[in-house]
């Protein structure tokens, strides 16, 4: 079979077609840094890739879930240590009123500290954070707690909601944070479980623990009464409180450092991840310009052959 110019021509053609398009990829990987640009440049990585990309985005949402979270416990923390403060607080004016020197002014003065306290502790009760109730459990958008203005002191009943000092307004679910799929750790506190004492957490009425608002009111009223036995009764429940609250406030500590740990972890498996799409992905620059300029020397090359080539005629040999 001869060669003809025209047979020579179509296979320089398909050659620089070629080599066109070499470097039109290569190009491409030099300006993104991507080795796979398109699925056809490696079909066979598509699917272990988009694995890989899958779980690594499903880690950044657990890590991002995990840094609000953890954000969100810095708050309840302080607040959980404020309220510890302000029953050693209330305890102390009651060691000092249970002191024989006092007199009933002094008394007074006493209790309007234990007044003050209650409206510390509402305060607390009532945090926001980003404009979210932190002690509603999930109805965060409605303030937990509410003075009770029918409150009386001499009719406080601790298994009729309706006679304890303040009412609640959130419900019973305490907030958590998922760290893997169907793995939860409780990050927040609702307020009937913290203020109210329901150990528990649910919709049954529950006086096993102490209802701190109504032991500062029951309290107050003690003082101002110069009731011996109702201010011996209420040091003890302000002793219980302050379990209720270290209690509650160690159990957050340690779930606190159970989400620091799951966040380190899913921190290094998002490296892990990163490594691994970036050897799918990456290129290797100094590689793909070396690569380049060769190709670009070459393609030039080709082009002037092919150019010489298109010129020749027979007349030349004539």
């Amino acid at each position: 079979m001869k060669a003809t110019l025209a047979m020579n021509y179509r296979t320089l053609s398909s050659n620089l077609e070629s080599m066109s398009n070499r470097l039109y990829d290569l190009r491409q990987e030099a300006a993104t840094g991507k080795k796979m640009n398109r699925p056809s440049d490696n079909p066979s990585a598509i699917r272990p890739l988009l694995n890989y990309q899958m779980r690594a985005q499903s880690t950044d949402r657990y890590l991002d879930q995990i840094k609000t979270s953890q954000g969100n416990m810095q708050v309840l923390d302080s607040n959980l240590d404020q309220i510890e403060n302000t029953l050693v607080a209330a305890k102390e004016a009651t060691i000092a009123v249970q002191n024989g020197s006092v007199n009933d002014t002094d008394r007074q003065t006493y209790a309007d500290k234990i007044s003050q306290l209650f409206d510390e502790m509402l305060q607390a009760g009532n945090t926001q954070v980003n404009g979210k109730y932190v002690f509603s459990g999930y109805q965060d958008t409605t303030q937990a707690f509410t003075v009770n203005t029918a409150y009386d002191p001499a009719a406080y009943d601790p298994t009729d909601a309706s006679t304890w000092a303040v009412q609640y307004h959130g419900d019973d679910n305490s907030k958590s944070v998922e760290i893997a799929p169907g793995k939860q750790i409780q990050v927040g506190l609702t307020g009937n479980e913290l203020f109210l004492g329901d150990a528990d957490n649910d919709s049954e009425l529950d006086t096993s623990g102490t209802d701190l608002f109504s032991t500062l009111k029951n309290l107050e009223r003690a003082i101002r009464a110069n009731d011996a036995a109702g201010i011996e009764a209420g040091m003890g429940e302000l002793e219980q409180g302050a379990d209720q609250v270290r209690r509650l406030r160690g159990k957050m500590g340690n779930n606190a450092w159970r989400i620091e740990r799951a966040g380190q972890q899913l921190e290094d498996a998002s490296i892990e991840f990163e490594e691994i799409i970036s050897g799918y992905e990456d290129a290797d620059v100094l590689e793909v310009f070396s690569e380049l300029v060769q190709h670009e020397t070459a393609f030039e090359a080709a082009l002037n052959v092919t150019t010489r080539i298109s010129k020749l005629s027979i007349l030349n040999y004539m």
